[in-house]
C-alpha cells in the first residue's frame, strides 16, 4: 500500500473474498460463454476452503493455453486448437481471456495495476477433488511484500489481510504459498538471457548472469521465512491453531530442459537459430538451458526446502514436475493448425513458449515460460495429494 493511501474497509474485502469464492465454485466447469451466461451469481459452495498465496506460478499464469501451436496453426482461430480462450461466433474469432482468466487478464487500458492472471485450472482448483473450496489470492508478478503488507494489482490490500478476511468467516484447512522468484527478479533475468541469444551475444552462464542470481538466495530465505511467519500470525488472530490447517510451501519448476534434451530440429546456432527463436519459442543458449535447469532451479528449491524446514512447515518440491514435458525438450512436440490440443497433453510441451518475434501476436509476454493448462492440472493432483500425505516433504514428479 503507498504510503498515505486509504486501508479498503473490513467490509469491502469481504465482499470482495464472496466474489473469489462464488466465482471458485463455478469456474471449472463452465467456458467463457457459459460463465457470462450465469451472470456470476452462482453461489459459493458451503464448508472449509483451500487458499493459494503468492506469485505467477500458482496463481495461474499461462493456464489459457492447451500447450504450443507451431506458425502454421496462428492463422486459425483457435490457434491449432491451443488458445482456450478463443471460440467462433459465427464466422468471427472471439477471443475471451478474461474469461479464462476469472476476469483478471491483462487490461490493455490499466496495464500496470491488473494482471493477475488467476486461471480457471490453475493449481488450487485441484483441491476440489479432497473436498476442499479453492480460493485463488496469488497474483502474477507478487512479490514477498505483496503478501506481507502491500495490496497489488487486482488485490486491494496484501495477501496476508485478504486471508485475515477470509479466515473470520471461513473455515480455512490449507494455505499454499508460491513465492520469491520475482524478489531475484527472475523473469528480467530470463529476458536478459533471450535477448542475448537473439543478438548473439555470450550467454548468461558465461556473463555471470547465474552468479548474481545466486547471490540473492539469503535475502529471499529471509523474506520467506518472513512470509511463513505472517501467515502464522494471521491465522493465529483468526482462532486457528497450526494443528487445524495445514500449510505448504512450494518451490519453482524449470520450464526447460537441459540442452541434451533439446529437440533435434531445434540446434543453437546457423539455421537452427530462427527455428529454436520462431518455431520452438525457446530463444537460449544450450549454456543458459543447462545454467536453469541444472544449477539455478534446484539452488531456489533447496534455498526454500531449507526455510520449509527451519519452519516447520510441509514443502513441496515442484522441481520436477515438468520433467518430460519442458518447453523444446525431446519427445514433446507442438499441436498442428488441425488438431484438438486438448486432448493431446501427454505428448505435449506443459510450458508456453517464449514470446519473441512472432509469437508476441499469440499471446500475452507475461505468460511466457509458465506452466499451461496441462502443467496447472497436473500441479492441481500433486498439492490435492500433498494436502493428505503427512511426510513433511513431498515431490510433485510429472509422468508422461
Amino acid at each position: 500500500m503507498t504510503k498515505g493511501s486509504k486501508r479498503p474497509s473490513t467490509a469491502a474485502l469481504s465482499t470482495a473474498i464472496a466474489g473469489m469464492l462464488a466465482a471458485s465454485a463455478a469456474f471449472s466447469t463452465l467456458g467463457p460463454q457459459a460463465r457470462a451466461a450465469s451472470g456470476g451469481t452462482l453461489a459459493p459452495q458451503a464448508g472449509p476452503v483451500a487458499v493459494s498465496l503468492g506469485d505467477s506460478f500458482i496463481s495461474g499464469e499461462a493456464g489459457r493455453w492447451w500447450g504450443n501451436g507451431n506458425l502454421a496453426a496462428a492463422a486459425f482461430c483457435t490457434r491449432g486448437g491451443t488458445d482456450r480462450a478463443a471460440y467462433r461466433f459465427a464466422t468471427i474469432c472471439r477471443y475471451d481471456p478474461k474469461g479464462v482468466y476469472d476476469g483478471t487478464a491483462v487490461d490493455p487500458r490499466h496495464p500496470t495495476t491488473t494482471g493477475c492472471h488467476r486461471s480457471d485450472v490453475a493449481e488450487i482448483t485441484g483441491t476440489r477433488q479432497v473436498a476442499l473450496t479453492p480460493v485463488n489470492l496469488a497474483c502474477s508478478g507478487a512479490e514477498t511484500e505483496h503478501v506481507l503488507s502491500e495490496p497489488f494489482k487486482e488485490n486491494k490490500a496484501s495477501q496476508a489481510r485478504l486471508l485475515q478476511t477470509l479466515a473470520a468467516t471461513h473455515q480455512v484447512k490449507l494455505i499454499v504459498v508460491s513465492i520469491g522468484g520475482n524478489d531475484m527478479n527472475v523473469s528480467d533475468f530470463l529476458r536478459r538471457c533471450t535477448d542475448q541469444y537473439m543478438n548473439s551475444r555470450p550467454s548468461c552462464a558465461a556473463t555471470g548472469e547465474g552468479d548474481r542470481l545466486l547471490a540473492q538466495l539469503p535475502q529471499v530465505a529471509t523474506n520467506v521465512g518472513k512470509v511463513i511467519d505472517k501467515i502464522r500470525q494471521v491465522m493465529n488472530a483468526a482462532g486457528s491453531s497450526t494443528g487445524n490447517y495445514k500449510l505448504i510451501l512450494q518451490s519453482y519448476p524449470s520450464p526447460v530442459p537441459t540442452s541434451a534434451e533439446v529437440r533435434d530440429i531445434f540446434p543453437e546456432a546457423g539455421g537452427g537459430k530462427t527455428k529454436r527463436t520462431l518455431v520452438g519459442g525457446c530463444p537460449l543458449w544450450d549454456a543458459d538451458f543447462d545454467l536453469m535447469h541444472d544449477t539455478l532451479t534446484p539452488a531456489i528449491d533447496t534455498m526454500l526446502q531449507k526455510v520449509a524446514t527451519d519452519k516447520n512447515v510441509t514443502f513441496l518440491s515442484m522441481l520436477h514436475a515438468l520433467d518430460g514435458h519442458a518447453l523444446c525438450e525431446n519427445g514433446t512436440r507442438q499441436a498442428g493448425p488441425s488438431e484438438d490440443a486438448g486432448k493431446l497433453g501427454s505428448q505435449m510441451e506443459w510450458v508456453r513458449f517464449g514470446t519473441a518475434g512472432m509469437k508476441i501476436s499469440q499471446g500475452y509476454q507475461q505468460e511466457s515460460l509458465h506452466p499451461n493448462a496441462f502443467a496447472q492440472q497436473f500441479q492441481g493432483r500433486c498439492l490435492a495429494a500433498a494436502y493428505q500425505n503427512p511426510s513433511l516433504t513431498q515431490i510433485c514428479g510429472a509422468a508422461r
